[in-house]
Protein backbone atom coordinates (compact mmCIF):
# COMPACT_ATOMS: atom_id res chain seq x y z
CA UNK A 1 0.00 0.00 0.00
CA UNK A 2 2.96 2.10 0.82
CA UNK A 3 4.23 1.77 -3.14
CA UNK A 4 1.48 2.16 -4.57
CA UNK A 5 1.47 5.32 -7.50
CA UNK A 6 -0.44 8.35 -6.60
CA UNK A 7 -2.50 9.63 -9.32
CA UNK A 8 -0.86 12.13 -11.39
CA UNK A 9 -2.55 15.49 -11.76
CA UNK A 10 -4.13 16.78 -15.05
CA UNK A 11 -1.32 18.87 -16.70
CA UNK A 12 -3.34 22.21 -17.83
CA UNK A 13 -2.64 22.88 -21.86
CA UNK A 14 -0.21 25.90 -22.42
CA UNK A 15 -1.73 29.23 -22.92
CA UNK A 16 -1.15 29.07 -26.69
CA UNK A 17 -4.11 25.97 -26.78
CA UNK A 18 -6.10 27.31 -23.79
CA UNK A 19 -6.50 30.29 -26.08
CA UNK A 20 -7.22 28.21 -28.81
CA UNK A 21 -10.24 26.83 -27.24
CA UNK A 22 -11.55 29.84 -26.09
CA UNK A 23 -11.45 31.51 -29.73
CA UNK A 24 -13.24 28.28 -31.17
CA UNK A 25 -15.67 28.36 -28.68
CA UNK A 26 -16.88 31.69 -28.75
CA UNK A 27 -16.70 30.93 -32.59
CA UNK A 28 -19.30 28.41 -32.16
CA UNK A 29 -21.37 30.95 -29.55
CA UNK A 30 -21.22 33.06 -32.53
CA UNK A 31 -22.64 31.04 -35.20
CA UNK A 32 -25.10 29.56 -33.28
CA UNK A 33 -26.74 32.58 -31.38
CA UNK A 34 -25.14 35.40 -33.35
CA UNK A 35 -27.72 36.68 -35.29
CA UNK A 36 -29.79 36.43 -32.36
CA UNK A 37 -27.68 38.05 -29.70
CA UNK A 38 -27.13 40.88 -32.59
CA UNK A 39 -30.82 41.67 -32.97
CA UNK A 40 -31.03 42.01 -29.41
CA UNK A 41 -28.13 44.74 -28.65
CA UNK A 42 -29.77 46.23 -31.95
CA UNK A 43 -33.23 46.52 -30.47
CA UNK A 44 -32.15 47.63 -27.07
CA UNK A 45 -29.98 50.65 -28.78
CA UNK A 46 -33.28 51.51 -30.52
CA UNK A 47 -35.20 51.72 -27.70
CA UNK A 48 -32.44 53.97 -25.85
CA UNK A 49 -31.85 55.89 -28.78
CA UNK A 50 -36.04 56.38 -28.76
CA UNK A 51 -36.41 57.16 -25.26
CA UNK A 52 -33.84 59.65 -25.30
CA UNK A 53 -35.68 61.13 -28.34
CA UNK A 54 -38.61 60.80 -26.44
CA UNK A 55 -37.91 62.50 -23.28
CA UNK A 56 -36.01 65.49 -25.51
CA UNK A 57 -39.36 65.84 -27.16
CA UNK A 58 -41.46 65.69 -24.11
CA UNK A 59 -39.12 68.76 -22.69
CA UNK A 60 -39.52 70.89 -25.37
CA UNK A 61 -43.22 70.06 -25.42
CA UNK A 62 -43.38 71.55 -21.85
CA UNK A 63 -41.08 74.10 -22.44
CA UNK A 64 -43.33 75.47 -25.20
CA UNK A 65 -46.63 75.11 -24.04
CA UNK A 66 -45.31 77.16 -20.61
CA UNK A 67 -43.90 80.05 -22.51
CA UNK A 68 -47.39 80.39 -24.14
CA UNK A 69 -49.00 80.40 -21.24
CA UNK A 70 -46.65 82.98 -19.63
CA UNK A 71 -48.22 85.51 -21.79
CA UNK A 72 -44.90 86.87 -23.08
CA UNK A 73 -44.38 87.74 -26.71
CA UNK A 74 -43.25 85.26 -29.08
CA UNK A 75 -41.83 86.71 -32.16
CA UNK A 76 -41.56 83.33 -33.79
CA UNK A 77 -45.19 83.07 -33.79
CA UNK A 78 -46.43 86.43 -34.57
CA UNK A 79 -47.74 86.74 -30.59
CA UNK A 80 -48.20 89.71 -28.72
CA UNK A 81 -48.31 90.16 -24.86
CA UNK A 82 -50.92 88.69 -23.18
CA UNK A 83 -53.50 85.65 -22.84
CA UNK A 84 -55.24 86.35 -26.15
CA UNK A 85 -57.93 83.90 -27.41
CA UNK A 86 -55.68 82.85 -29.95
CA UNK A 87 -52.44 82.16 -27.63
CA UNK A 88 -54.94 80.19 -25.34
CA UNK A 89 -56.27 77.84 -28.25
CA UNK A 90 -52.68 77.03 -29.52
CA UNK A 91 -51.55 75.72 -26.07
CA UNK A 92 -54.63 73.58 -26.01
CA UNK A 93 -54.73 72.07 -29.72
CA UNK A 94 -50.51 71.93 -30.23
CA UNK A 95 -49.26 70.57 -26.35
CA UNK A 96 -52.89 68.83 -25.08
CA UNK A 97 -50.46 66.18 -22.91
CA UNK A 98 -48.76 69.43 -21.32
CA UNK A 99 -49.46 70.89 -17.65
CA UNK A 100 -50.49 74.19 -19.41
CA UNK A 101 -52.74 72.78 -21.43
CA UNK A 102 -55.46 72.18 -18.96
CA UNK A 103 -55.11 75.84 -17.60
CA UNK A 104 -54.98 77.33 -20.86
CA UNK A 105 -58.62 75.14 -21.54
CA UNK A 106 -60.27 76.86 -18.43
CA UNK A 107 -58.80 80.48 -19.03
CA UNK A 108 -60.05 80.17 -22.76
CA UNK A 109 -63.71 79.34 -21.85
CA UNK A 110 -64.13 81.80 -18.91
CA UNK A 111 -62.79 84.56 -21.67
CA UNK A 112 -65.52 83.38 -23.76
CA UNK A 113 -67.91 83.42 -20.62
CA UNK A 114 -66.78 87.19 -19.50
CA UNK A 115 -67.30 88.31 -23.57
CA UNK A 116 -70.87 86.99 -23.99
CA UNK A 117 -69.56 83.90 -25.82
CA UNK A 118 -71.42 81.36 -23.91
CA UNK A 119 -71.57 78.66 -26.45
CA UNK A 120 -68.43 78.57 -27.04
CA UNK A 121 -67.56 78.85 -23.06
CA UNK A 122 -69.79 76.05 -22.29
CA UNK A 123 -68.05 73.54 -25.48
CA UNK A 124 -65.07 74.71 -24.02
CA UNK A 125 -65.64 73.55 -20.00
CA UNK A 126 -67.14 70.44 -22.03
CA UNK A 127 -64.16 69.92 -23.49
CA UNK A 128 -62.06 70.08 -20.52
CA UNK A 129 -64.48 67.52 -18.38
CA UNK A 130 -64.33 64.82 -21.55
CA UNK A 131 -59.97 65.28 -22.20
CA UNK A 132 -59.00 65.68 -18.22
CA UNK A 133 -61.83 64.18 -15.89
CA UNK A 134 -59.12 63.38 -13.17
CA UNK A 135 -57.76 66.69 -12.92
CA UNK A 136 -57.87 68.71 -9.94
CA UNK A 137 -59.59 71.42 -11.53
CA UNK A 138 -62.98 69.20 -13.37
CA UNK A 139 -64.79 70.30 -11.06
CA UNK A 140 -63.98 74.09 -12.26
CA UNK A 141 -64.83 72.91 -15.41
CA UNK A 142 -68.16 71.40 -14.45
CA UNK A 143 -69.27 74.39 -12.54
CA UNK A 144 -68.18 76.81 -15.51
CA UNK A 145 -70.43 74.46 -18.10
CA UNK A 146 -73.48 74.83 -15.00
CA UNK A 147 -73.07 78.64 -15.23
CA UNK A 148 -73.18 78.56 -19.14
CA UNK A 149 -76.39 77.14 -18.95
CA UNK A 150 -77.83 79.33 -16.76
CA UNK A 151 -76.26 82.17 -18.62
CA UNK A 152 -77.91 80.73 -21.84
CA UNK A 153 -81.34 80.32 -20.61
CA UNK A 154 -81.20 76.89 -19.81
CA UNK A 155 -82.39 76.78 -16.62
CA UNK A 156 -83.97 73.06 -15.96
CA UNK A 157 -80.55 71.91 -17.29
CA UNK A 158 -78.36 74.02 -14.94
CA UNK A 159 -80.82 73.64 -12.23
CA UNK A 160 -80.53 69.83 -12.07
CA UNK A 161 -76.40 69.67 -11.93
CA UNK A 162 -75.89 72.43 -9.66
CA UNK A 163 -78.68 70.00 -7.52
CA UNK A 164 -75.94 66.97 -8.85
CA UNK A 165 -72.64 68.88 -8.12
CA UNK A 166 -73.57 69.36 -4.65
CA UNK A 167 -73.50 65.44 -3.31
CA UNK A 168 -70.98 64.67 -5.88
CA UNK A 169 -68.50 66.85 -4.03
CA UNK A 170 -68.85 67.37 -0.52
CA UNK A 171 -66.79 69.85 0.96
CA UNK A 172 -65.67 71.16 -1.80
CA UNK A 173 -64.69 74.77 -2.38
CA UNK A 174 -66.94 74.75 -5.02
CA UNK A 175 -69.76 73.80 -2.94
CA UNK A 176 -71.53 76.97 -2.21
CA UNK A 177 -71.51 78.57 -5.33
CA UNK A 178 -73.40 75.00 -6.14
CA UNK A 179 -75.77 75.93 -3.76
CA UNK A 180 -76.65 79.86 -5.12
CA UNK A 181 -76.75 78.53 -8.26
CA UNK A 182 -79.30 76.16 -7.48
CA UNK A 183 -81.12 78.97 -5.35
CA UNK A 184 -80.77 81.53 -8.63
CA UNK A 185 -82.48 78.91 -10.65
CA UNK A 186 -85.19 78.72 -8.38
CA UNK A 187 -85.79 82.14 -8.28
CA UNK A 188 -85.73 82.27 -12.36
CA UNK A 189 -88.77 79.37 -12.20
CA UNK A 190 -91.00 81.57 -9.71
CA UNK A 191 -89.80 79.42 -6.79
CA UNK A 192 -89.26 82.07 -4.89
CA UNK A 193 -89.90 79.94 -1.06
CA UNK A 194 -87.67 77.27 -2.23
CA UNK A 195 -85.14 80.00 -3.42
CA UNK A 196 -85.18 80.99 0.14
CA UNK A 197 -84.84 77.98 1.74
CA UNK A 198 -81.69 77.08 0.13
CA UNK A 199 -79.86 80.41 1.16
CA UNK A 200 -81.08 80.56 4.50
CA UNK A 201 -80.23 76.36 5.22
CA UNK A 202 -76.60 77.12 3.63
CA UNK A 203 -76.24 80.33 6.58
CA UNK A 204 -77.56 77.74 9.09
CA UNK A 205 -75.27 75.37 8.22
CA UNK A 206 -72.17 77.62 7.37
CA UNK A 207 -72.43 80.52 10.42
CA UNK A 208 -69.29 81.47 10.01
CA UNK A 209 -69.19 81.47 6.07
CA UNK A 210 -67.03 84.55 4.45
CA UNK A 211 -69.92 84.27 2.16
CA UNK A 212 -72.46 85.49 4.70
CA UNK A 213 -72.41 88.75 2.94
CA UNK A 214 -73.34 87.62 -0.16
CA UNK A 215 -76.14 85.45 0.87
CA UNK A 216 -77.91 88.35 2.51
CA UNK A 217 -77.78 90.74 -0.49
CA UNK A 218 -79.37 87.54 -2.32
CA UNK A 219 -82.26 87.35 0.32
CA UNK A 220 -82.66 91.04 -0.27
CA UNK A 221 -83.16 91.15 -3.57
CA UNK A 222 -85.00 88.06 -3.85
CA UNK A 223 -87.50 89.54 -1.33
CA UNK A 224 -87.61 92.87 -3.64
CA UNK A 225 -88.28 90.54 -6.71
CA UNK A 226 -91.11 88.89 -4.73
CA UNK A 227 -92.62 91.89 -3.93
CA UNK A 228 -92.27 93.50 -7.32
CA UNK A 229 -93.89 91.13 -9.13
CA UNK A 230 -96.76 91.13 -6.47
CA UNK A 231 -97.58 94.75 -7.11
CA UNK A 232 -97.16 94.03 -11.24
CA UNK A 233 -93.58 95.97 -11.30
CA UNK A 234 -90.51 94.76 -13.46
CA UNK A 235 -87.59 93.90 -11.07
CA UNK A 236 -84.29 94.68 -13.01
CA UNK A 237 -81.89 91.05 -12.01
CA UNK A 238 -78.70 92.17 -11.06
CA UNK A 239 -75.56 90.85 -13.44
CA UNK A 240 -75.44 87.62 -13.87
CA UNK A 241 -72.23 85.71 -12.09
CA UNK A 242 -69.33 85.03 -14.01
CA UNK A 243 -67.91 81.65 -13.26
CA UNK A 244 -65.33 80.00 -11.52
CA UNK A 245 -61.67 80.46 -12.86
CA UNK A 246 -58.96 77.60 -11.59
CA UNK A 247 -57.92 79.68 -8.84
CA UNK A 248 -60.39 79.37 -5.10
CA UNK A 249 -62.14 81.96 -3.86
CA UNK A 250 -61.03 84.77 -1.56
CA UNK A 251 -62.34 84.05 1.92
CA UNK A 252 -61.87 87.61 2.16
CA UNK A 253 -63.83 88.84 -0.45
CA UNK A 254 -66.23 86.17 -1.89
CA UNK A 255 -68.16 88.62 -3.99
CA UNK A 256 -65.26 88.82 -6.25
CA UNK A 257 -66.98 85.46 -7.65
CA UNK A 258 -70.67 87.41 -7.88
CA UNK A 259 -70.13 90.23 -9.46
Amino acid sequence: MANEQQPTPATPPPSGELDKVMVREVREFLQKYGPTVLIGVAAAIAIFVGFGIWQNHKQDQLEKAARMLSGQPIPEEKLGPGLTIQRLQLVTDRYPKTPSAPLALLELAAQFFSTGQYEPARASYQKFEERYPQHPFAPAAEMGRLYCAEAMGMTDMALAGFENFIPAHPGHYLSPLAIFGKARCLEARGAFDAARIAYEDFLAKNPETPWEGHVRSALQNLDMKKRALTKGLTFVQPAQAIPVHTAMPVPGAPSASHK
